[in-house]
C-alpha cells in the first residue's frame, strides 16, 4: 500500500465526516497513543481532521496559507480549539528539502494567527520511528548536536504507537458501517505487515521478554521505594519524564533501524521532596535502560542495561551532554559526588554516573543478543518469569548501591 493511501485511510477513520459512529473514540485513541496530548473532552468533540488527497473535496484538505511555498501538502491536519498538528507519513518516499521545517512554519504561523494556547509539534510518522532528515527539519534541531529537536518535531512510529492505535481501534469496530469497519481492518493490516516484515520471531519474543522485565521492575519503584532515595514519579504527556523514553513506546521499536531508548525515568529530589531543578528550565534524572544501538547521536558504546543520572532540558526538551555544561550545573553544589561529575564523557546521552548492571551470576545484561536473552529467560517454550524475578532482585540491590552514593545537599 502506498503511504497516500495510508494516511487517506487513516483520515477515513479520523473524520466525523467519513466515520460518524467510531471517529470521536479513534481520535481519543489516537491522542492517547500518538500524539500524547491528553485533549479535553471538548477539544476532541471540535477537532477537525484534513488530508491532502485527489479522493476528498476542497474543503476537507489543508490549504497553505503563511509559508511562502504554499504548493506544499501536509499528509493530515488535525485542527483544535487549542492546537494545529500537521502529522507526515513517511514509508518509501524520500524527504523534501526543508518538508519538516515548512509544516512546522506553517504552524507555528496558524497558532500566532488564531491565538491558540499550546505549542505547535510536527508529528513525523514512519514505520519503525526514523528522524527527518536534516534537509527536511532545516534549523529544528540543536547548535552543535546532532538531535531533531523533540518539542518541535515528534518521530512517531508504526510499528509501536502507530500499531498500539489501530490495535485499539481493531478492538471496537464499528458496527453499522460497514465502509469504516473494512477500512480499520485495512489500516490495521498494513501496520502488522510492517512490524512482521522488520521483525522475526526470536526478536517478537525478546521484546515479550523485555516487557515483562520492565514491568516487574517499575513496580519495583513503588512510593515507598521512591520517597527513600529521594526519588519522584512524573507525569506522561508527551516529553515529559513519564513519556520521553519510556519503555512502553520503545521496546516495540527496540529491534528497528531507529535510536531507541526503553528505560525508566524518575526525578530526582531533595531532602523536602522537591524536584532538583538548575537555570530554571533543566531538572535532574535518574535513569534505568538499554539501548538497542542504533543510530547513536553522541558516540555512545555499550548497549548494556544500566542506570545512571542524566539533566534533562525542558527548554529544548532533550538531555545534555555536553561535558562542559554539565560540569557547570552539578560543580561544588554537593548534588552528585563530585567524582563521577569528573569522571562523566560525553557518551550515552548524559548518563552522569553510569553503572551497567548484572544478573545473579555476574553477567551483564544485554537485549540486543537476542540468542542469549532467550537462554537466560526462556524455560523450553515458556518465558521463565522466575529467571526475570531473580535478575531485577539482583539488579536492584546495584541500584540501591548507586543511588546510596548520591549526596543531596
Amino acid at each position: 500500500m502506498q503511504e497516500t493511501e495510508l494516511y487517506y485511510l487513516m483520515y477515513k477513520l479520523l473524520s466525523p465526516k467519513e466515520n460518524p459512529e467510531r471517529w470521536r473514540l479513534y481520535l481519543e485513541l489516537f491522542d492517547k497513543h500518538v500524539l500524547r496530548l491528553k485533549m479535553s473532552n471538548k477539544e476532541l468533540d471540535h477537532a477537525r481532521v484534513f488530508v491532502d488527497s485527489s479522493k476528498v473535496p476542497e474543503e476537507d484538505k489543508y490549504h497553505m496559507q503563511f509559508i511562502e511555498n504554499k504548493q506544499k501538502r501536509i499528509d493530515l491536519v488535525i485542527i483544535t480549539n487549542k492546537r494545529f498538528i500537521p502529522i507526515e507519513v513517511k514509508i518509501d518516499a524520500d524527504d523534501q528539502n526543508n518538508q519538516c521545517s515548512d509544516y512546522w512554519l506553517e504552524a507555528e504561523a496558524y497558532h500566532k494567527q488564531h491565538a491558540l494556547s499550546e505549542s505547535p509539534v510536527l508529528y513525523y510518522l514512519t514505520p519503525q520511528g526514523d528522524f527527518p532528515s536534516w534537509e527536511s527539519a532545516g534549523n529544528l534541531g540543536y547548535e552543535d548536536c546532532p538531535f531533531i529537536r523533540s518539542d518541535k518535531i515528534d518521530d512517531v512510529a508504526f510499528c509501536s504507537e502507530g500499531f498500539n492505535w489501530i490495535a485499539d481501534c481493531e478492538g471496537n469496530p464499528p458496527t453499522k458501517d460497514r465502509d469504516s469497519k473494512k477500512n480499520l481492518i485495512s489500516v490495521y493490516d498494513e501496520i502488522k505487515g510492517m512490524i512482521d516484515k522488520n521483525r522475526t520471531y526470536s526478536q517478537s519474543l525478546t521484546e515479550e521478554i523485555m516487557r515483562r522485565f520492565f514491568i516487574a521492575l517499575d513496580k519495583r519503584f513503588d512510593e515507598s521505594f521512591c520517597r527513600k532515595h529521594h526519588l519522584k514519579r512524573g507525569g506522561n504527556r508527551r516529553v515529559e519524564i513519564g513519556d520521553c523514553y519510556t519503555y512502553k513506546r520503545f521496546i516495540d521499536r527496540f529491534f528497528g533501524r531507529a535510536f531507541s531508548w526503553p528505560s525508566i525515568c524518575l526525578y530526582c529530589t531533595d531532602a523536602a521532596g522537591n524536584v532538583i531543578k538548575f537555570d530554571d528550565d533543566k531538572e535532574l534524572w535518574f535513569r534505568v535502560g538499554c539501548y538497542n544501538g542504533k543510530c547513536d547521536p553522541v558516540d555512545g558504546e555499550s548497549t548494556a542495561f544500566c542506570a545512571g543520572f542524566m539533566i534533562f532540558s525542558n527548554e529544548v526538551k532533550q538531555g545534555l551532554y555536553k561535558e562542559p555544561e554539565i560540569r557547570r550545573l552539578l560543580k561544588g553544589k554537593n548534588i552528585l559526588p563530585q567524582k563521577i561529575v569528573d569522571e562523566y564523557d560525553k557518551i550515552f546521552n548524559g548518563l552522569i554516573g553510569r553503572t551497567d548492571l548484572h544478573d545473579e551470576r555476574g553477567n551483564l545484561i544485554y537485549f540486543t543478543y537476542v540468542d542469549k536473552t532467550l537462554r537466560r529467560f526462556m524455560n523450553q517454550e515458556e518465558i521463565d518469569q522466575k529467571a526475570i524475578d531473580r535478575t531485577i532482585e539482583h539488579i536492584m540491590t546495584e541500584i540501591k548501591n548507586l543511588l546510596r552514593r548520591v549526596v543531596y545537599g
